[in-house]
């Protein structure tokens, strides 16, 4: 006798408790995740400044910070860290306050409670979703991955001088050295 397991959608996740705790749905599962430590809001906190500054005075877009509702399915809700929108693709953040589709870019920060998801359940579902940019930082390793969306598949770009630029925010690089002390 096999149980079924009942898929959870996007109403069943607007109604969880605002209780600090982030809650994401992977192919209608609930996933929840503490608050996050210091270091990963350091990391987030700086790259939201630095990118942020960037695609603000270049008018390319908009970058939101957690939380943000990312609704790639009904049963498919995340919460990245950073999400990255161009400026031609804003009216897909509805008034509601979340984003029906794939964000041009997400980055996430990895934490000892995502250390799994991130680059595996979150990394499959992001290229599923078409999403063309995704960064995976990892602030207990001290590494940073920056990943393009090819034939649906993520593949890492290579580094230029310490320098990783970005494909989807025009002209944008970021100094992987000047990311180091964030992390700690």
């Amino acid at each position: 006798m096999s149980v079924q397991t009942r898929l959870y959608t996007y109403e069943d996740l607007r109604r969880m408790p605002d209780d600090g705790k982030r809650y994401e749905l992977i192919g209608g599962v609930i996933d929840v995740a503490p608050a996050l430590a210091r270091p990963h809001q350091r990391l987030v906190s700086y790259l939201q400044i630095i990118v942020g500054s960037y695609v603000l005075q270049h008018q390319l877009g908009e970058l939101y910070v957690a939380a943000v509702d990312v609704r790639l399915s009904d049963h498919d809700v995340v919460e990245p860290d950073l999400v990255f929108l161009r400026q031609e693709r804003l009216h897909l953040y509805n008034q509601r306050g979340d984003i029906q589709g794939a964000p041009d870019l997400v980055v996430e920060v990895i934490s000892p409670s995502s250390e799994k998801t991130d680059p595996g359940a979150k990394m499959a579902l992001y290229a599923r979703s078409g999403i063309p940019e995704y960064w995976l930082v990892n602030p207990a390793t001290k590494q940073f991955q920056g990943l393009v969306l090819r034939e649906g598949q993520y593949v890492e770009e290579p580094l230029v001088a310490g320098r990783y630029r970005s494909t989807v925010i025009e002209g944008f690089e970021i100094e992987l050295a000047a990311l180091v002390p964030w992390m700690e």
